[in-house]
């Protein structure tokens, strides 16, 4: 359950621009995948500078629910461009990619495609920008060979906290 928990923390947890730094409440390794390059519609709505991203994990039928918090450095160019601002996998061992990112104004939808060795991880995920915050969802399916699949809901919501220093 924990590795589940953990996978899915990962997966959105953003990635920080080349002249950031980022501070995260978990462990999180290399992202193992880019996320495919789209027009940057809804990002351009954010402001430039610290966002702290609070992500809630919860497993169907699970009693637990795991709260991750991570702050990001933006810079203008990163907003400009989608693939920078949309989280991305960081879980070790696992391919992943967002697929059909699909921008529109304010906010954009695409799919989370993860795969490893001994199971996969994927479904919907949608996310609205605003400048000073943001929400989004992502109704996964975390399948492991020989195992009954598990339902796991991220909900994910940021906010602007003060330029980058």
């Amino acid at each position: 359950m924990n590795k589940t928990l953990s996978l899915i923390a990962a997966a959105f947890l953003l990635a920080a621009g080349p002249a950031c730094a980022q501070k995260a409440a978990a462990t999180a390794a290399a992202p193992t995948a880019a996320a495919t390059p789209a027009p940057a519609a809804a990002a351009a709505a954010m402001r430039p500078g610290m966002w702290e991203t609070t992500v809630t994990i919860e497993t169907a039928g699970a009693e637990s629910r795991r709260i991750v918090v991570s702050r990001t450095c933006f810079a203008a160019a990163d907003l400009s461009d989608l693939a920078r601002v949309l989280p991305r996998q960081r879980e070790p061992g696992m391919k992943c990619e967002n697929r059909d990112v699909r921008p529109q104004a304010g906010k954009v939808s695409w799919q989370v495609a993860c795969s490893a060795p001994d199971g996969t991880l994927g479904g919907p995920a949608e996310a609205a920008f605003e400048a000073t915050s943001y929400a989004g969802k992502a109704e996964l399916e975390h399948k492991k060979k020989g195992a009954k699949a598990e339902k796991v809901t991220s909900t994910l919501s940021g906010k602007w906290v003060e330029p980058c220093k």
